[in-house]
């Protein structure tokens, strides 16, 4: 038998809850949120009374109280795909793998990489087929550490060039600027203005960075975000 929720269980729920339980109250419905549920329950059922109070409360969260019910702001919908500019030297040069065509499919790959652990068989795949790293490489794979990293913080795009980092969002992002993210961001610049700042440029949000001279210190710089 599916377990009865109780009223305590909706506490998460907040002021919210508490103003939406009078609201019941006033509308007469106290007899079955309130003292005399027991009765009502065997009534009707626990099956029948447990959707009937999970009915009352979202239809409370949907009209009369939607303001107090927002929704959370999910970091998975704030996340985007982010292109990468560098001036820095990141490639898989043709004296490390001479034929284009197996160079393309390693770049195919690479860009299609989504975790630390495939990441971590790429480069073994390199050695193993192709000897010890060239620095070109070391970097090529750090990049895309550094993709992850811009993208963790909703960048849609970031450019690393002449020891500066910028980092851009859409200013149309409206729930990006609501976001526990966007706070973070702030919060660093609060903190670190010497070596950071952030403006409004044309139709973008832009971060920027100064003294960064590498992937590795770019994403350093961002792990503290």
């Amino acid at each position: 038998m599916k377990r009865l929720r109780t009223l305590e269980e909706f506490s998460d729920l907040g002021d919210g809850f508490k103003i939406a339980m009078k609201d019941l109250d006033l509308r007469g419905a106290g007899d079955v949120l309130g003292g005399e549920q027991s009765g009502f329950i065997s009534d009707i059922g626990f099956e029948t009374y447990q959707k009937l109070l999970e009915e009352a409360i979202e239809e409370l969260k949907d009209k009369e109280f939607k303001s107090l019910f927002e929704p959370k702001i999910n970091y998975q919908e704030l996340k985007t795909d982010c292109s990468l500019e560098t001036d820095l030297e990141i490639l898989i040069p043709d004296f490390y793998v001479s034929n284009i065509s197996e160079r393309l499919r390693l770049y195919n790959k690479l860009d299609n990489i989504k975790t630390e652990q495939e990441l971590g068989g790429f480069k073994s795949e390199l050695e193993d087929r192709f000897g010890a790293l060239p620095e070109s490489v070391v970097e090529l794979i750090q990049s895309v550490r550094l993709r992850w990293q811009a993208e963790r913080l909703g960048f849609e795009k970031f450019v690393l060039k002449g020891e500066k980092v910028n980092a851009y969002v859409s200013i149309e992002k409206d729930r990006y600027f609501q976001s526990e993210v966007f706070g973070r961001i702030l919060a660093f610049v609060q903190k670190n203005p010497r070596i950071s700042s952030i403006k409004e440029q044309k139709d973008k949000m832009v971060l920027t960075f100064l003294g960064i001279n590498t992937i590795k210190e770019a994403i350093e710089k961002l792990e503290k975000i």
